[in-house]
């Protein structure tokens, strides 16, 4: 298993807050496949885990299954940033779900799941990232190095659970679309054809300059994914 964890700087954490639109059009028909890995965070030997601190100034970073949960904490330093740790195997066309519960009182964050992330030879990671935070808001991004790319920028939904709440967030990554929900409800979709390859799949959590998260995720699940006939 690649395992590869990334404290890097978010070059548009919270981007054009003032959207109020929710998701976009009917999503695609995307249907749930076959499982393809299911786990509680029993093992900790199967997740990415580890203490990341370099400095009084700079993130500062923990993952860690404990209690049967993967326990993201991440303090930003200078400059916004967000952590993310890998598991399993590598995968490209997939549905993933996963329970998330925010465990912070700030809640300018933002957290959710990876898909398609590989890191090449020179140490560059790349994939995509679909998020919520805990003020309500949204967004998709593309994982570009050390940059967030968003393909769907931040917008609002009241179907995401505000503050120390928990989410249930389900992401499909299927050729080039890709699209988030929370809560059963639909947020948003968009398409970019960018990173077509298998990667793995990962857990994010993120903040703005010199503030904190902690979020808790559970219950992960991941299925292959292929169109409605």
């Amino acid at each position: 298993m690649t395992r590869r964890a990334g404290v890097v700087p978010v070059a548009l954490l919270i981007l054009a807050l003032l959207l109020a639109a929710c998701g976009g059009d009917d999503p695609r028909d995307v249907i749930q496949g076959e499982p393809l890995l299911s786990t509680t965070f029993d093992d900790d030997a199967a997740w990415e885990t580890g203490m990341f601190p370099t400095g009084a100034d700079e993130p500062d970073s923990s993952l860690a299954v404990a209690e049967g949960r993967y326990r993201i904490d991440h303090r930003a330093g200078r400059s916004s940033s967000f952590i993310w740790g890998a598991g399993g195997e590598a995968y490209e066309d997939i549905v993933i779900e996963v329970e998330a519960e925010q465990l912070s009182q700030f809640d300018d964050n933002l957290y959710g799941i990876g898909c398609r992330l590989a890191t090449d030879d020179d140490g560059v990671s790349s994939g995509y990232m679909l998020l919520i935070s805990g003020d309500g808001h949204f967004g998709i991004a593309r994982l570009d190095g050390e940059t967030l790319t968003f393909v769907l920028e931040w917008r609002q939904s009241d179907a995401i659970h505000e503050g120390r709440a928990q989410n249930t967030l389900r992401a499909i990554c299927f050729e080039d679309y890709l699209a988030l929900y929370a809560n059963g409800e639909f947020l948003g979709d968009a398409a970019d054809s960018t990173y077509r390859q298998p990667g793995q799949v990962g857990l994010v959590a993120g903040v703005n300059r010199e503030n904190s998260v902690s979020v808790l995720f559970d219950d992960l699940a991941v299925y292959g994914a292929a169109l409605e006939d």
